[in-house]
C-alpha cells in the first residue's frame, strides 16, 4: 500500500532536513582542507600539530566521513540509485569501505586524543564502535543475500554515520543553554550518539510495515 500524501510529505521533509545538516556537516569537514592550523577545531589542538599520526588520522577521517555522509542518503532513494542496479552496489561499497577502513578506525585512534578526558575518550571509542558494528553487519548481510537485514541494518549505520550531525546540533546547546562547563559538555557531547541509535531503532519500528514489502520495492 502506497503512503498516504501526509506521510510522504512527513517523510520527505524530514530527509531534507537530514541532508541539509549532512551538507552542512559536510562543508565544515571539507573547510579543514586550508591546512590551516590556526582554524577553528585546531587551536585546541596545537600541541598535536608535530604528531604525524594524528595529523593523518584526522585529515583521513574528515575525507572519508564526508564521502560516508555524502554517499549514505542515495542508497535509499529508489528513484535516484534503483537498489538492483551497479551504480547501488557502487555506491554501497563506496559507503562501507569508507567507514569500516577509514573514518571508523581513525575515529577509534582520535578517540584517545579526545578533549574532555578519560570518559570523553570512552565515549568516543564505544561511538566509533556503535558505527563499524552497524556497518559490518550490513555488509555481513547482503553477501549472504539477506535484503531485509541489509535493510535493517543499514539504516542503524547511517544513523551512526549522522551522529556528527546530533553532535554539532548538541555542543553550542550544551554550552549555551545548559551552561555546562567546557570539560563536562565535551564529556556529554561524546555520547550524543545514543539518540542516533534510539532514533535507528524508532524508524525500524516505524518501517515495519514497509519491511514487510521489501522485495517488491528492490524488484
Amino acid at each position: 500500500m502506497k503512503l498516504s500524501i501526509a506521510r510522504q510529505t512527513i517523510f520527505y521533509s524530514l530527509w531534507l532536513i537530514t541532508i541539509f545538516f549532512a551538507l552542512q556537516l559536510a562543508g565544515i569537514a571539507l573547510s579543514y582542507f586550508s591546512f590551516d592550523t590556526d582554524y577553528h577545531f585546531m587551536k585546541s589542538k596545537q600541541d598535536l600539530l608535530w604528531n604525524d599520526m594524528w595529523m593523518i588520522a584526522f585529515y583521513v577521517h574528515l575525507f572519508f566521513g564526508v564521502i560516508a555522509t555524502l554517499s549514505g542518503f542515495p542508497l535509499f532513494f529508489k528513484r535516484l540509485v534503483h537498489f538492483k542496479s551497479k551504480w547501488h552496489r557502487w555506491i554501497g561499497k563506496a559507503y562501507i569501505y569508507s567507514i569500516l577502513l577509514f573514518t571508523g578506525p581513525t575515529g577509534l585512534y582520535l578517540a584517545f586524543y579526545a578533549e574532555g578526558g578519560y570518559w570523553a575518550s570512552v565515549g568516543f571509542i564505544m561511538m566509533s564502535m556503535a558505527w563499524m558494528f552497524p556497518t559490518y553487519m550490513a555488509f555481513y548481510k547482503i553477501i549472504n543475500k539477506d535484503i531485509k537485514g541489509h535493510y535493517r541494518w543499514v539504516i542503524r549505520s547511517y544513523c551512526m554515520t549522522l551522529s556528527g550531525v546530533t553532535l554539532r546540533i548538541y555542543t553550542p546547546i550544551g554550552s549555551q543553554y545548559f551552561q555546562f562547563d567546557e570539560e563536562t559538555n565535551f564529556v556529554i557531547s561524546a555520547f550524543v550518539w545514543i539518540i542516533n541509535v534510539v532514533l535507528g531503532e524508532l524508524i525500524l519500528l516505524a518501517n515495519r510495515k514497509q519491511e514487510k514489502n521489501l522485495n517488491l520495492l528492490i524488484e
